[in-house]
């Protein structure tokens, strides 16, 4: 059986549509999983071992792009197509792709459902894992818990050594896409603090993209923001003592590690977005969530320090 998934973006998007990709190779074990992704991302799928194919989109291209990627599609015919972006571009791609069967997750958008077969709509505001997950239940009658494969090498965490961390770790990743997601830095300059007066020895690592560099400017972390893959990334996350950061993407890739993980949620909707599975803890302000900055940096160090313990 041949399965094609549409889920281009973004790196927190891919996350929670993984399991769609586990539960098929549960279901048809000899089945081949081809994923379309924009070509920034495909290295999130290559740690993903039930993906068979990666077909990369060049979103930067425009229409040229998308017909590129579509010819590509167009190499073979597949039994079925999921659209799990719901939008007008991932529906246009999978109409004009070919495959016996089509159809799209709950909550599709931009009149996406007039030219793909939306299933369960009323499922539409479920956590994003589950949602991903009602193609399946469309298909086969039966629910399916959310479970991902992840495939760390070991040897991606040279990047510690070049950077002399030996010892245990806390990673940060503060930094998110989207306006009203993002912790003050200098809510994360107190909480610095406080983890350096009870664990002296305890290494602090910031990670993000390469805009994020020199943020968060202290001599009492390591910035790795811009210097890692996505690979290197995963390794690094899978080694640290706790990792603190925003509704992000390498947020939502520790949780799946089963590292744990504290997310600071500001003006995401959590009920989507929350972690399904993993070690996590959640932080928002319940009375405004779009006001971040009232979490407190000892509320975040209270859960630090019960997952050290």
């Amino acid at each position: 059986m041949k399965v094609l998934i549409i889920k281009p973006s973004s790196f927190g998007d891919i996350i929670h549509a993984l399991p769609c990709a586990e539960a098929f190779k549960k279901i048809y074990c000899n089945c081949e999983i081809s994923w379309v992704v924009f070509s920034m991302w495909t290295s999130v799928l290559r740690i993903c071992p039930d993906v068979d194919k990666v077909i990369s989109w060049s979103r930067r291209k425009g229409l040229i792009g998308f017909f590129e990627v579509l010819k590509k599609i167009n190499e073979k015919e597949y039994d079925l197509i999921i659209d799990l972006q719901g939008l007008l571009r991932s529906a246009l791609l999978a109409k004009f792709a070919k495959a016996k069967v089509k159809i799209g997750a709950p909550g599709m958008k931009e009149f996406s459902n007039l030219l793909i077969k939306e299933v369960y709509p009323q499922s539409a505001n479920l956590n994003a894992m589950l949602r991903n997950l009602e193609p399946i239940r469309f298909l086969t009658g039966k629910n399916y818990h959310p479970e991902i494969n992840i495939k760390v090498n070991s040897c991606m965490d040279k990047i510690l050594q070049d950077n002399k961390i030996f010892g245990e770790f806390i990673s940060f990743i503060p930094f998110a896409r989207g306006k009203g997601k993002d912790w003050s830095v200098y809510n994360y300059h107190k909480l610095i603090n406080l983890i350096k007066n009870e664990y002296f020895d305890m290494q602090i690592i910031v990670l993000g993209s390469i805009k994020d560099f020199g943020k968060i400017n202290s001599n009492k972390v390591v910035d790795l923001c811009g210097k890692t893959s996505i690979e290197e990334l995963a390794a690094v996350l899978l080694k640290s003592k706790v990792n603190i950061g925003a509704d992000t993407g390498p947020m939502h890739l520790s949780a799946v590690l089963q590292v744990p993980s504290i997310f600071i949620f500001g003006a995401s909707d959590i009920n989507k977005t929350y972690p399904y599975i993993g070690k996590s803890s959640l932080l928002w302000n319940k009375s405004s969530p779009k006001n971040i900055d009232c979490i407190e940096p000892n509320d975040v160090f209270i859960e630090i320090k019960k997952w050290i313990k």
